[in-house]
């Protein structure tokens, strides 16, 4: 409806459509152009939660040419033989610059501390937790539109 007005408005004042057609493309090729596919804009590079951890750190890579000001994940939480513990929506808010990593941290799935991110232990074959792995499919991401 907006391009249809601004389309008689142009014609009316003797512009070609030709002109809208391409302010139209330059302004759509600005906002919404991706250098990736959208479940390669960002990469979680990095995760850690050790056994007594209230909090998950994600090490986040963002591909993109725009900064992104929110990720939305679903992750999932697994044994290290793949089994399902969990899964929940996790939501990582802050500035990340085009072509930047950045960690983000937020809190544990693991509330108790019984649970140990399987490369989290170290060299102590004595805790007294249980290992777990994690994937995730990326559900959103906002971009930042600036001036």
């Amino acid at each position: 409806m907006k391009k249809i007005i601004i389309l008689s408005l142009l014609l009316i004042l003797g512009a070609s459509s030709d002109m809208l057609a391409q302010q139209t493309a330059e302004q759509d090729s600005v906002i919404f152009s991706r250098t990736c596919s959208f479940e390669s804009s960002i990469d979680v590079l990095g995760f850690e939660k050790r056994l007594k951890d209230k909090n998950e750190l994600y090490i986040v890579r963002n591909n993109l040419l725009q900064t992104i000001t929110l990720i939305k994940l679903r992750v999932y939480y697994k044994t290290t033989e793949g089994d399902m513990l969990d899964y929940r929506d996790v939501t990582l808010e802050g500035e990340l610059l085009p072509a930047t990593t950045k960690h983000f941290e937020v809190p544990s799935f693991d509330q108790g501390k019984r649970y140990y991110y399987h490369q989290s232990t170290g060299d102590n074959p004595k805790l007294e937790g249980y290992p777990f792995k994690i994937t995730y499919d990326l559900l959103r991401y906002d971009i930042a539109v600036t001036k």
